[in-house]
């Protein structure tokens, strides 16, 4: 059987929920790094050791149904910035991972945390691209120097859209034949944080949540919210904003309207369930986007979704079967959806059915997605 390591800095949601559908199929080590909060909800103060088996960290035991606890290591992780600290570190996590001498490693970014085992098993090494492009206002220097780095000696590379295939090979000059691709499917995690019976809200309820940056498109929803209000035709309609970061317009008008409320901080996964459990509809009116945890994140509630022509968001998104795909920058097309939903709840019901079937048992279920990822490793390890 396939021996991998799975070394991953974030994206913890979607991570533990593909290392499941592997797990049957190769014999299979995760690595994850407690830094921040809000990548993996796992706090690094309460670690004693540099790396902690995953029996011994409690954040990590709820997940036992999900991933190996005996397989998985948490790492006391360093800020980016502490560069010397950073590398050192690197060594120390490259010496475990060569006792356990994997056949193959999956990374699922390019920072330093994994920089030295990376650059070892350069010709074995599928390194996941969860943003092909930077988002508006998100090229930051460092990422985008990392990112030229680690495309300099690793190969082969996994997209989790289609959309932006052939852009990537043309813009970053990449082998066709190197290349793969996979998908997103549902933040099964969530799901152990909140359950149906959990919801609270009695009102149409429409939620934006997650990070707040300028790519996000949070001022088309507002905007759309306030016009709907001041319509005074739909009463029992409320809007939820949700999420830390910076918005980049004055957000203070938007405080005077009682049925919106802006929860401008982390969301933290127990209250997040709740959210999305109290929504009626779930909306992501991005400028540009790659793929979307948020999207996954509410069909694993079942909950239809709202989002714009970008990026692989209609790749995720069948449109009039799981949600809605309208045009970006428009505050009148988000209005339409929202009327749409609200004056047709037998649609809402027929997409939360259609969400079900094809993300938890077809063709977008996570065993769809290991097995493109399967494939990928097995097409790796036979060029070698």
């Amino acid at each position: 059987m396939m021996k991998v390591a799975f070394l991953s800095t974030f994206a913890f949601d979607a991570n533990i929920s593909l290392i499941n559908a592997l797990k049957n199929k190769c014999d299979i080590y995760f690595f994850t790094e407690a830094l921040y909060e809000i990548d993996n909800y796992l706090d690094k103060n309460k670690l004693s050791k540099f790396i902690s088996n995953g029996n011994e960290v409690e954040e990590i035991k709820r997940f036992s149904k999900l991933i190996p606890l005996e397989k998985t290591y948490v790492i006391k992780g360093t800020r980016q910035n502490n560069i010397v600290k950073k590398i050192y570190n690197s060594y120390r996590i490259n010496k475990k991972i060569k006792e356990i001498n994997p056949d193959i490693i999956i990374l699922d970014s390019h920072l330093i945390t994994y920089f030295l085992t990376a650059f070892n098993y350069r010709k074995k090494s599928l390194l996941i691209i969860h943003d092909p492009f930077f988002h508006s206002g998100e090229n930051f220097k460092v990422d985008i120097f990392l990112r030229k780095l680690y495309f300099s000696f690793l190969g082969y590379k996994m997209l989790l859209n289609e959309n932006q295939k052939n852009d990537f090979i043309k813009h970053y000059r990449q082998n066709p034949n190197k290349v793969f691709t996979s998908f997103l499917s549902i933040y099964e995690y969530l799901t152990l944080y909140g359950k149906k019976e959990d919801k609270t809200n009695k009102d149409f309820n429409v939620l934006f949540f997650g990070r707040i940056s300028p790519y996000k498109g949070v001022k088309f929803f507002l905007d759309a919210c306030v016009e709907i209000i001041q319509s005074e035709k739909y009463p029992n309609i409320s809007f939820t904003v949700a999420g830390s970061g910076n918005f980049d317009f004055d957000v203070t008008k938007y405080y005077n309207y009682p049925q919106i409320k802006i929860l401008n901080k982390f969301i933290q996964p127990t209250e997040l369930s709740r959210l999305i459990l109290d929504s009626a509809v779930v909306i992501c009116p991005y400028i540009d986007a790659t793929q979307s945890g948020v999207i996954m994140s509410c069909f694993a509630f079942k909950k239809p979704v709202i989002a714009t022509n970008v990026g692989g968001l209609p790749e995720m998104i069948e449109n009039n079967k799981t949600g809605l795909i309208i045009e970006p920058k428009s505050t009148e097309q988000i209005k339409q959806a929202i009327f749409k939903l609200y004056e047709n709840p037998q649609i809402l019901q027929e997409m939360s059915e259609n969400i079900s079937m094809k993300y938890f048992y077809g063709e977008k279920s996570w065993m769809r997605s290991a097995e493109y990822f399967l494939d990928a490793m097995k097409s790796i390890l036979n060029k070698r």
